[in-house]
């Protein structure tokens, strides 16, 4: 697989809600960083939030679009995107947007996700 590959594929697990999939694209010494605030070093601790999310959203959907790729090699590639999510969460209606980066290496032959960090506000000005 491409990164972009990689990208959509983990998107695709991701909405699936299929962790063990999902995990197999993250590095073990991956860092995450979400738009709450939240801050996950390593793979034990990104796995533990994202099944906190699969179990605790009901209907989520989340969508990334306007992927930029702004560097590319052989064993590193790097991204910018927007984002939006929806979901009941506790019973009520939730959402958010922002903007995000993915940075990608080669490990082994095979693309894996070694940082994410998403953020809140605008994309591109208008």
């Amino acid at each position: 697989m491409t990164p972009a590959e990689t990208k959509r594929e983990m998107l695709r697990r991701m909405l699936a809600k299929d962790l063990p999939a999902t995990m197999e694209l993250i590095d073990d010494g991956a860092i995450y960083f979400w738009s709450n605030g939240s801050a996950m070093f390593g793979k034990p601790a990104i796995e533990a939030a994202m099944k906190a999310n699969f179990d605790g959203l009901v209907g989520d959907t989340y969508d990334v679009d306007d992927v930029t790729w702004v560097a590319e090699t052989d064993d590193v590639a790097a991204c910018v995107f927007r984002f939006q999510w929806t979901a009941i969460v506790d019973g009520q209606p939730a959402a958010g947007r922002g903007r995000g980066a993915s940075v990608l290496k080669r490990v082994d032959g095979q693309w894996r996700i070694v940082h994410e960090n998403l953020s809140q506000g605008g994309w591109k000005p208008r």
